[in-house]
């Protein structure tokens, strides 16, 4: 009997096959469905939370998958809605006048739909550009044609979110294989919970290891708790830009010594711990002008100094810290410090003597003085009359013997020790006296932000001290000067007043003013 190819077992088993892939398959549809539930089960905190789209985002509306969620719209299309929050980014003379646009519910979930990497970019400069940008949100991103690409653009999708300073992105795609796939990449190093498997290596910021990751989707809540985590934990050497400039007392820039060695002061203390605890390196780019050259807004209305390399992405944060305010293209790290602005002026006089003899004291030994003598005059005049106890008391004070002191024991202890007291208190007296009457002190004519508004004093300051004023008559005397112009004016005129850090002024005051100058 002829042997025949077992042609109906192979028919059966292939036809199994194709079924199972068939019925297996993950439609477009199903990668709507997933979404959506990966953004009410692992990102909406509260029911009140929004959810931006942008893109493509049709489908979403045609299957009914938003009913119960608010949500925000950017297209590809040109929109005017934005208009002036856009123009308020490279103009700031617009964000001058439209300032509180910044103040616009910012979102925290991200839905972008595109068809190519050109499309996802100009939607993401899109959402950066809107009033509901936020860097710090969750985005997920999806390829429009992912049915017949696959997921060949996972590494493309991500690279420009992290071009874009998203670092909390995902990419959802659907892999012919192995069905709904998950990517997400971390930029310093390849630490991440089990569930995301290394699947690409790539050459990131001055050749540091850029990480693709990638898992499959589940549905199950495990999902949510491996979905995000915490990729700075460990910058694995990642290198970190800054700009520094000496600002004593606040940082000290020793150029003899070598590393961070070299940056002594709060600021950098504060840096230095914060980067090396997360294993960071650091490359700081040293100024050696003046602290005008710590920068800001100029007179054209753009950025300059060291603001600006902060603001163009040549470094990535300043050493030395600023005032916590809404800055035009900054982001602020959060506040560490408590520092304040004070004004220089010339000295509105001198206290006088008697103030001096009053005030050199606290007031609860003045209270104190007068009761034990009151006490002391009651019992004098119980036994000698009221003139002979006053005169008694007088020469007390003046450390003359007293004439006819009560007989009793308990008299003469009680007079015996406030003889005492007053011995130890006119000590410390005598003492203060001599040091304070030889002595001037000047007698400060500006104390609050108001007595300042109330001068009519010109204010003169760095330019990124305007900013801080938030008075609009403070702002029509400021003017923008350098720190020895402004001494300058000071000295010449008792309506200026010179406008600094309180610290620093403090500090370069006492090494550059002599101890004769009225101020």
């Amino acid at each position: 009997m002829p042997i025949r190819p077992p042609w109906n077992a192979f028919l059966s088993i292939s036809t199994l096959i194709v079924n199972a892939t068939i019925e297996n398959r993950v439609t477009h549809d199903d990668l709507m469905d997933k979404t959506m539930s990966i953004v009410r089960t692992c990102t909406m905190v509260q029911s009140s939370d929004a959810l931006l789209l942008a893109g493509e985002y049709e489908d979403f509306f045609q299957r009914s998958l938003l009913d119960d969620i608010p949500v925000a719209l950017i297209s590809e299309a040109k929109s005017t809605a934005f208009e002036l929050f856009t123009l308020s980014k490279y103009s700031f003379e617009i964000y001058t006048q439209f300032s509180f646009l910044y103040l616009i519910w910012k979102l925290n979930q991200f839905v972008i739909v595109a068809s190519s990497q050109p499309l996802l970019r100009l939607l993401l400069q899109k959402t950066k550009d809107s009033g509901w940008s936020n860097f710090t949100g969750f985005h997920i991103l999806i390829d429009r044609r992912t049915v017949e690409r696959g997921c060949v653009n996972a590494y493309n999708f991500l690279w420009a979110a992290w071009e874009y300073d998203r670092l909390s992105t995902i990419f959802l795609c659907i892999d012919p294989v192995e069905g709904l796939v998950l990517y997400t990449y971390n930029p310093y190093s390849s630490v991440a919970p089990r569930a995301w498997k290394n699947v690409g290596h790539f050459k990131g910021r001055s050749g540091h290891p850029w990480i693709l990751l990638k898992q499959r989707y589940r549905d199950d809540l495990r999902l949510c708790e491996n979905l995000m985590f915490d990729k700075t934990r460990d910058l694995n050497g990642y290198e970190i830009r800054l700009n520094a400039i000496s600002f004593e007392p606040h940082l000290q820039i020793d150029q003899n010594k070598s590393g961070l060695q070299k940056f002594t002061g709060d600021n950098s203390e504060i840096v230095k711990l914060v980067l090396v605890k997360l294993n960071a390196s650091l490359n700081v780019r040293v100024y050696t002008g003046s602290v005008y050259d710590l920068g800001g807004v100029g007179k054209h209305g753009s950025m300059v100094g060291m603001m600006a390399d902060v603001a163009n992405g040549e470094v990535d944060m300043g050493m030395n810290a600023r005032s916590l305010n809404n800055m035009w293209k900054i982001e602020h790290t959060y506040p560490h410090g408590d520092d304040g602005l004070c004004v220089i002026t010339q000295r509105a006089g001198e206290i006088a003597e008697f103030v001096k003899l009053w005030s050199f004291t606290a007031p609860i030994i003045h209270i104190g003085n007068f009761a034990i003598f009151t006490i002391a005059l009651v019992i004098l005049a119980k036994y000698q009359g009221f003139c002979p106890a006053f005169m008694n008391i007088i020469r007390m004070m003046t450390f003359v013997s007293i004439r006819k002191l009560p007989r009793t024991s308990s008299c003469r202890i009680f007079f015996c020790s406030v003889f005492v007291l007053y011995l130890i208190v006119n000590a410390l007296v005598q003492s203060h006296w001599a040091s304070l009457l030889t002595i001037p002190v000047p007698l400060p004519n500006i104390r609050t932000a108001k007595d300042l508004k109330n001068s009519g004093y010109q204010i003169y300051g760095s330019m990124f001290h305007k900013l801080e004023l938030q008075d609009p008559i403070l702002r029509s005397r400021f003017h923008e000067d350098t720190y020895y112009a402004c001494k300058e004016h000071v000295l010449r005129s008792r309506y200026a007043a010179c406008l600094g850090d309180c610290q620093h002024q403090d500090y370069r005051w006492k090494e550059t003013c002599s101890m004769s100058w009225k101020i």
